[in-house]
Order: C-alpha cells, then sequence, then structure tokens
C-alpha cells in the first residue's frame, strides 16, 4: 500500500466524455468534419516546412504514426487545389462544385481555417446532411 499512500485520493467523480447520442447528427458531423480539416492544416504546414506527411492517431490504446490521405492537389505549375470530404465523398460547396481554388500552397492552412469558419456557422449543414444521406442509404442492415 506504500504506493497507494503517495497519491492524493479524492471522493470527486469525474464527468464522463460527452455522448454522441445527446447530440443532434448535424452536430456530430460538424465536429468529425472539423476535427479533420485541423488534421489537414496540420498535414500542410509540414509539406510547407519540408517536413514529412505524417501524424500521429490513437489506435485501441496505442499509438502510431500515419499517413492519411491529403485533400489537396498541386498542379506542375504549382497551383493548388483542394477538396472538402465527409465520409470520403467530396463535399459539394455552395450548390457550385466541390473544388476550392487555393493558389501557392502557403495559402492552404488559411483556406482550411476560413472552412473550419463556415462549418462553426453552418454554412456546410446541408453539404453535410446530403452525403450522411446519401452514405446512410448505402449501409446495408
Amino acid at each position: 500500500m506504500a504506493h497507494l499512500d503517495k497519491l492524493e485520493i479524492s471522493r470527486r467523480v469525474l464527468k464522463p466524455r460527452p455522448s454522441r447520442r445527446n447530440k443532434p447528427p448535424i452536430e456530430h458531423y460538424r465536429d468529425k468534419l472539423i476535427d479533420n480539416l485541423e488534421e489537414q492544416i496540420e498535414m500542410a504546414q509540414k509539406t510547407i516546412a519540408g517536413e514529412p506527411v505524417a501524424i500521429k492517431r490513437r489506435r485501441g490504446r496505442e499509438v502510431r504514426e500515419v499517413r492519411p490521405r491529403l485533400w489537396w492537389y498541386q498542379d506542375p505549375d504549382g497551383h493548388v487545389g483542394t477538396y472538402v470530404f465527409h465520409n470520403r465523398t467530396a463535399l459539394k460547396l455552395n450548390g457550385v462544385g466541390p473544388t476550392i481554388e487555393v493558389g501557392p500552397l502557403r495559402k492552404l492552412p488559411s483556406v482550411f481555417r476560413k472552412v473550419i469558419a463556415a462549418v462553426r456557422a453552418g454554412e456546410l449543414d446541408q453539404a453535410l446532411s446530403a452525403v450522411a444521406r446519401r452514405t446512410l442509404a448505402t449501409w446495408k442492415v
């Protein structure tokens, strides 16, 4: 018991992690998209800095380094275009199309930050819902 005596033990009850069931589905889709966009910002910054594009993800109890999909492409001229994905489907933005023209690669993180602001404002809710409905329709129960 000498090891437990060194710890500060209390009667406080920790709050459980918020359940996804308590949220409306659109809020879950927004949170998921924001997490993915922040990951893309991190990878874009690594690409700009010339570092290898790999991030750490938790898989069960272990943390592994993975190389996720990049949401952007670069022309031989250096022009960058990007997509915004949900469930591996590119979202149709403003009812126009899926592609965002960025310009040089250094502008990519700021473009993704603007998309995050749009997600928080609810501007992509219609596109997220459409992709989610299409995805749910293809599941076999």
